[in-house]
């Protein structure tokens, strides 16, 4: 156990420090933040006209989806390239100075990882507050509404938790991706605005064609995202939250392990030059 705790304690030490530096940009956390509302009474607002002048049945009511929008706006702040990646890491892969990484006395994958983590829960952290204040003051139809529980809200909480996981290997593949100096950074980009469409951050996966509900509830990026805000608006019964937590670390073992190949790989491949 102390041997564990030892070699944890380095990227422990990375995601405080990383965690804190985040925490004091606050004149560009506000102006996400009225940003994020804005956007949030903009998207009810549509999800409410679909409602009244559309057609069909949806498995979520007007009420829950306008909320999960609202929720989104918080829980966006945890998806990979919301506002989170960490441009060290990015900038030294993108300029060559990656070589730098293996001068560290640390796994690099690690390393990033603990840092993508940071760069996650800081913002999500400065917007719970605020966003949630906005999206209950907003008044009317448009407006966010409360947790189907307390229970459904501690789901909610804890599968966002284990979708954070999820998200964090997500960027560190986008990493692997970026390191192929020869496709440039646009499969990367392209890469990590598919998994936010299909985390669910752009319309609740709910909503989408019953043909593919099947697919979108069960591949990975669900978990990021659209699961956990299920809980909260109360479409998911808590009885299934024993399943979704374990189809998330099985997704997130995976990645991570993809992640973590295709790094190594990379990095065996990797010519350092200089004079």
């Amino acid at each position: 156990m102390s041997t564990i705790r030892m070699r944890a304690r380095p990227y422990l030490s990375i995601l405080r420090k990383t965690l804190t530096g985040k925490m004091q940009y606050r004149a560009a956390t506000w102006s996400q933040l009225v940003t994020n509302a804005f956007w949030g009474c903009a998207r009810s607002a549509i999800i409410v006209a679909f409602y009244r002048y559309g057609s069909g049945m949806a498995a979520l009511t007007m009420e829950q989806a306008v909320t999960m929008i609202w929720v989104q706006q918080i829980g966006m702040n945890l998806l990979p390239g919301m506002g989170g990646m960490d441009q060290a890491v990015w900038g030294k892969i993108v300029k060559g100075d990656v070589g730098y990484e293996l001068l560290r006395p640390m796994d690099v994958y690690s390393h990033w990882y603990a840092s993508a983590a940071a760069g996650k829960i800081a913002p999500f952290l400065l917007a719970v507050g605020p966003m949630t204040l906005a999206g209950l003051l907003v008044p009317g139809e448009i407006g966010m509404g409360l947790p189907a529980s307390a229970w459904h809200l501690l789901a909610c909480l804890l599968t966002l938790s284990t979708g954070l996981v999820i998200s964090c290997a997500v960027i560190c593949i986008g990493y692997a991706m970026l390191m192929n100096v020869n496709a440039g950074t646009g499969p990367a980009n392209i890469f990590m605005y598919a998994t936010q469409i299909l985390a669910g951050s752009v319309l609740p996966l709910q909503l989408w064609p019953e043909s593919v509900q099947g697919l979108m509830k069960y591949q990975p990026f669900s978990g990021m995202l659209d699961l956990p805000l299920r809980f909260f608006v109360g479409s998911e019964p808590l009885s299934a939250l024993p399943g979704v937590i374990l189809m998330q670390l099985i997704w997130a073992g995976a990645l991570i392990f993809i992640g973590r190949k295709w790094i190594g790989r990379n990095l065996k491949k990797l010519t350092i030059q200089g004079g």
